[in-house]
């Protein structure tokens, strides 16, 4: 006969509304390509509410608690760093705001609140390049607006970094044309 553990939890209830949902689910499993692309794309968009949600609502702790309330009772207790926390505020902050000015429709950004914090913090003119350019849109990828922001930055190095990296270039091109010719010479030698 089994023992009852009085200290273990009991076992999880599944509420009748649960019950419903995971069945609908159940039935609702996609099966083509194109309907998982269909579900998941409806997940993701949940989830990007999700964030502006989580943020609003970290924006509203933040003001409404007392002075350090909020981050001994709200940031240190949350399942994700303070470097998130305060990432997801401004995000929300930025898009809510952006959305409220008719700048940029929440519907026309990134899917991502670390993207979307991106974007905010770019000052104005570098927010009209991303626009011009195309960035501003829900597809939009962090490593893509990187890398759009870092070949941007390019235009603008210093000439000591550009010789630098000229030099750079210049021994590597000599070590390849080095390695090239041990490859013809051994070519050249039929033994």
């Amino acid at each position: 006969m089994a023992k009852l553990k009085l200290d273990a939890p009991p076992a999880p209830v599944m509420l009748e509304d649960a019950r419903v949902t995971a069945l609908q689910v159940a039935r609702s499993e996609p099966k083509r390509p194109e309907e998982y692309v269909e579900a998941i794309s409806q997940l993701w968009g949940r989830a990007q509410s999700a964030f502006l949600d989580i943020g609003r609502l970290l924006i509203r702790a933040k003001e409404r608690l007392p002075h350090g309330e909020y981050l001994s009772a709200v940031e240190s207790q949350l399942p994700f760093s303070g470097r998130t926390a305060y990432q997801l505020r401004e995000a929300a902050r930025w898009a809510l705001e952006m959305d409220r000015r008719n700048v940029f429709p929440l519907q026309r950004l990134p899917g991502s609140y670390s993207t979307i914090y991106m974007l905010s913090t770019f000052d104005p003119p570098l927010l009209d390049a991303a626009e011009a350019d195309g960035l501003v849109r829900p597809n939009l990828r962090r490593a893509e607006l990187v890398a759009w922001r870092r070949e941007r930055n390019g235009s603008a190095v210093d000439r000591r970094t550009l010789e630098a990296r000229r030099d750079r270039i210049r021994r590597e091109r000599e070590r390849l044309d080095a390695e090239l010719r041990r490859i013809e010479a051994a070519l050249s030698n039929p033994d």
